[in-house]
């Protein structure tokens, strides 16, 4: 009759070697798939990396490598090795749990099936910190290059982290832009419908006044001079409030803007040399053509946001002005003698004249360069293409 198999042999049976395996403090046996994923963890791992196995597993073993060697792909490059030449040996570094390196010593060598063919991977790692260096020549070396690993450790989170940072600022950046070009469009709409509210109602009325006042000044005449007199100082009044009211409109949106971009730019530069007596000069290079409302309006408000500018801080005698066309390019160009931009100008708290101005050309799709030279003027050159450049 046969022997009987021990009772560890037996069906059903503690797996002693597991539990052996598991047990080990002096050692780390860590398990792999073909893949590099931690599938087994014993308590000598727990003990040497401060992970729990429910922290680690199905985690790849890249986790206990330092940033430096993944970043350099060693992790990816070990198991290639191992899969080739059966199993490799190092002396280096791994990364615990709280971030701090720990020198070991291991192997990593392939699990093949019946076929052989790589199953996965057994590693085993041993600190080997107290056993003196492999590498370094001393024990200071040694913790010089802990220290060393740990610093560019922090170094590499600093940088991941300012570069998150940094994405998440561009992100906001460009979602404020789009924001300010849709308070602009929608500040331009507005302007345009309380424009012609304005005009059509308020003005409608007033002249409705003024003629019913002529009228009653004209039936006055001489026989009630009192009256005559009440009634020519009512219809300069209303002159003044239709003259207010028409101010009132063109500063909201000129009308001159439904009759073409140069008709606009003339009438703003004639307004302009009225209120501030610098001379001016302007020239076209093409015909007047169709331009869309947003592109002609914006053109517009950059120009008066220009010439604004030149009136309070250039102490300008000549102000020369250029719109130019070529292809589907359209450039204009804004020139002033004055005594130019002094440094610092253009950040200047509360100064918001040139970020609105690069704002609109922007969101245009343009180009703005400005030369100025001290006691020699500025010059703006705003650059944007007539249609869409996606059309």
């Amino acid at each position: 009759m046969p022997n009987s198999p021990p009772a560890g042999c037996r069906a059903g049976a503690p797996d002693l070697v597991g539990l052996l395996v598991a047990g080990l403090d002096e050692q780390a046996l860590i398990t792999l798939d073909a893949d590099g994923l931690i599938v087994s963890w014993n308590r000598g791992a727990r003990l040497l990396t401060g992970y729990r196995e429910d922290e680690i597993l199905g985690r790849h073993v890249s986790c206990l490598y330092p940033p430096l060697h993944i970043a350099d792909g060693i992790p990816e490059s070990d198991l290639k090795q191992a899969r080739c030449r059966e199993k490799i040996r190092y002396d280096g570094w791994r990364m615990r749990k709280n971030g701090s390196p720990v020198r070991v010593s291991g192997t990593l060598r392939r699990l093949l099936d019946d076929r052989r063919e790589v199953l996965g991977y057994g590693l085993n790692l041993r600190d080997i910190a107290d056993e003196g260096p492999a590498l370094p020549a001393s024990a200071a070396d040694a913790g010089s290059t802990s220290a060393l690993v740990q610093a560019i450790t922090m170094l590499q989170s600093e940088v991941a982290e300012r570069r998150r940072i940094e994405h998440e600022l561009l992100q906001l950046q460009s979602l404020l832009r789009e924001l300010a070009a849709h308070q602009d469009q929608i500040k331009e709409a507005e302007r345009k419908r309380i424009a012609r509210e304005i005009h059509d109602e308020l003005g409608q009325n007033l002249l409705a006044l003024r003629l019913d006042v002529s009228m009653l000044m004209a039936r006055c005449g001489s026989r009630h001079p009192l009256l005559s007199r009440k009634a020519a100082c009512a219809l300069g009044q209303i002159d003044a409030i239709m003259a207010s009211v028409r101010a009132i409109i063109n500063n909201l949106r000129p009308g001159v803007l439904d009759f073409g971009l140069h008709a606009a730019i003339e009438w703003q530069v004639r307004e302009f040399q009225r209120r501030s007596l610098v001379v001016c000069d302007l020239h076209f290079d093409h015909a007047e053509f169709e331009l869309d409302d947003h592109r002609a309006t914006a053109l517009f408000r950059i120009l008066q946001e220009s010439l604004t500018n030149i009136n309070r801080h250039a102490q300008a005698g000549r102000v020369s002005i250029a719109l130019k066309r070529s292809g589907n390019r359209l450039s204009l160009s804004i020139a002033d003698n004055g005594i130019g931009i002094r440094p610092g100008c253009r950040r200047k708290a509360n100064s918001f004249g040139l970020v609105g101005i690069t704002e609109r050309i922007h969101h245009l799709n343009g180009e703005l360069t400005i030369d100025s030279t001290r006691g020699r003027g500025t010059t703006l050159r705003i650059t944007i293409p007539i249609l869409p450049e996606d059309d």
